[in-house]
């Protein structure tokens, strides 16, 4: 598998969005709320921007020595699109300020 650093199209665009939001953010509530609501959408972000090194670290899993296709290619696609969902489902969260509880 051939690891670049130069940032993938998507990562960008995330990064665009979580500048978005954060705008919003700062706009909507302030700048004391805002930082702690920043900081948690970074959370959700990070994984977006390093989904490759987690897909390469998720290889040496102990359940994958058990699996059918064990020495294969761990293709980092689908952490991308799971971490994907996530950061859209925080960001929607934090936009239209949802609470759960």
């Amino acid at each position: 598998m051939r690891y670049s650093f130069a940032m993938e199209k998507h990562q960008r665009n995330a990064l665009l969005i979580f500048v978005a939001v954060l705008l919003y953010m700062l706009w909507r509530d302030g700048r004391d709320e805002s930082l702690v609501k920043a900081l948690v959408l970074f959370i959700f972000l990070a994984p977006i921007l390093f989904y490759r090194f987690i897909a390469w670290l998720a290889s040496f899993g102990f359940p994958e020595y058990f699996a059918r296709d064990f020495g294969g290619e761990n293709h980092p696609g689908p952490y991308a699109f799971f971490f994907w969902l996530l950061y859209l489902i925080a960001c929607a969260v934090l936009v239209f300020d949802l609470s759960f509880y």
